[in-house]
């Protein structure tokens, strides 16, 4: 009996990961082979539109699994994408959940997955407009070692005080005491 339990688990949790693994991978490959057959325009179009940034990012974490943020972490990373879009990805991102609510009850998972993208798009913006401790974040982003991202090229953050994608500046209104701080970017 015990052996017949240990069975049924191990063949459980290899199927679950195989299929999971699969699907996570199919994301993945999905946004390389797009990045290769645009020839890198795809992240450049995203770089250079930072309004942008996380609604992309909220949609990428609407993929089932962890690919989409397994995405979007090299890209901040190398700073072609805001912390707000990073967080907008991991707030979408129902992980491993999604295909159980997608299988059992679809229409409760559009509606989450709705409120979900709501929540991640504003929060993202949020942390974007106004900061909300990016700085810690990209101080600890700094002391890294070389890092291999995706394409097996490694990225140097050795020395530099923070992500490039942030660059917020302290601004004193007249008629106020205390700095406001404001992204010195687009959100």
């Amino acid at each position: 009996m015990a052996g017949e339990i240990l069975d049924i688990l191990l063949a459980s949790v290899r199927d679950g990961y195989v299929q999971v693994s699969a699907f996570v991978a199919v994301t993945v490959l999905a946004f390389s082979y797009v990045q290769y057959r645009t020839k890198g325009a795809l992240v450049e179009r995203l770089e250079s539109n930072r309004r942008y940034q996380p609604l992309v990012g909220a949609a990428m974490g609407l993929t089932p699994g962890c690919g989409g943020a397994i995405v979007m972490m090299p890209l901040y990373i190398r700073g072609t994408v805001s912390f707000g879009t990073v967080v907008a990805t991991l707030i979408a991102t129902a992980g491993d959940s999604a295909f159980v609510i997608l299988a059992l009850a679809p229409e409760a998972a559009l509606y989450a997955y709705g409120l979900a993208f709501g929540a991640a798009v504003c929060s993202g913006y949020a942390i974007d407009r106004f900061g909300m401790g990016v700085g810690r974040v990209d101080s600890a982003v700094s002391h890294l070692q070389m890092a291999a991202t995706d394409g097996g090229t490694a990225t140097s953050v050795i020395g530099r005080s923070s992500n490039p994608a942030h660059t917020y500046a302290v601004r004193r209104p007249a008629t106020a005491t205390r700095p406001a701080l404001t992204a010195s970017r687009p959100c």
